[in-house]
């Protein structure tokens, strides 16, 4: 074999070389990543769980609630009349632009 063959041949060796190299990096790249997304999907599941167990508590505890006996407490203030004491006052009249201070 001669020197320029053997030449070509290492210089494809190595670019076959580099080149598994590269898809080795890319798989672990790509490895990580779907492991990242497992453990975020995980997460996911775990959280949308734990919101449905309070969703249905809540539910069971608006059920357990009964709004007819809750009643909202009547206000009898304004029912009431001014005393005399307030009554006797002068009625206060809004300042007007003719005025002097």
């Amino acid at each position: 074999m001669s020197t320029i063959n053997r030449g070509i041949v290492y210089t494809l060796m190595i670019a076959v070389f580099v080149l598994l190299l590269g898809i080795t990096a890319l798989l672990g790249v790509a490895y990580n990543r779907h492991q990242r997304l497992e453990d975020v999907t995980i997460d996911l599941q775990r959280n949308l769980t734990q919101q449905e167990h309070t969703i249905v508590e809540l539910q069971e505890k608006l059920e357990d609630c009964d709004t007819l006996q809750a009643i909202a407490p009547v206000d009898h203030s304004w029912d009431i009349q001014p005393s005399s004491a307030q009554s006797g006052k002068k009625p206060v009249h809004a300042a007007s632009s003719t005025d002097k201070w």
